[in-house]
């Protein structure tokens, strides 16, 4: 998909809005809460949500707090899910959905999943390349820079996506293995 609106449609909350309608937004949306609602802006870091009930709020679901392989949903999408955070400096409720409308398979590292050595990364560095070639047509970041510029912005973020799932940073990782992987695939045949 390459459809990228903000949202800004008729009927959507003005910033004005949204500013004023703020502390009864947090009020009524606690962190934890579920949420329904329907989607009225799309980026490639996420979806911009009208959420039922509270009618000056936008939501903000990110895709580095989505399965691997997702690309956000279309405008008009129907979405269930939870408030995670408050951005008070713009006003958004972060939301974590439940489903993000991909229909094709995410590949097979689960949110709690755990690579257990090299060779597991190994294996599932193939199975990555496998998707692009079966379906890269379908992916966000298709070239190599559109591709680095993703890794280097969701390895930024990454804290958020373990906190969108429970979960801490791993403290253990091997960040220079990773670098040095990245780094000889330059020139390694």
């Amino acid at each position: 998909m390459t459809e990228y609106t903000w949202p800004n449609g008729m009927g959507d909350p003005t910033p004005e809005d949204i500013r004023q309608a703020w502390p009864a937004t947090v009020t009524a949306l606690p962190v934890g809460a579920a949420v329904t609602g329907k989607v009225i802006g799309r980026q490639p870091f996420g979806v911009f949500v009208e959420i039922d009930g509270v009618p000056d709020a936008v939501g903000l679901a990110e895709i580095f707090g989505s399965p691997p392989g997702t690309v956000p949903p279309p405008l008009g999408f129907a979405i269930s899910g939870s408030v995670v955070d408050h951005a008070e400096r713009n006003f958004q409720v972060r939301l974590r959905l439940d489903d993000w409308g991909d229909e094709r398979e995410p590949l097979p590292l689960e949110p709690n999943e755990r690579l257990g050595d090299r060779e597991a990364l190994s294996g599932f560095l193939r199975r990555l390349r496998q998707d692009f070639e079966a379906s890269g047509d379908q992916w966000e970041n298709r070239t190599l820079g559109s591709f680095l510029e993703a890794l280097e912005t969701w390895v930024a973020d990454a804290p958020g996506w373990y906190a969108n799932h429970g979960q801490e940073l791993p403290p253990e990782g091997d960040w220079a293995f990773m670098a040095r992987a990245l780094s000889a695939a330059r020139f390694y045949e």
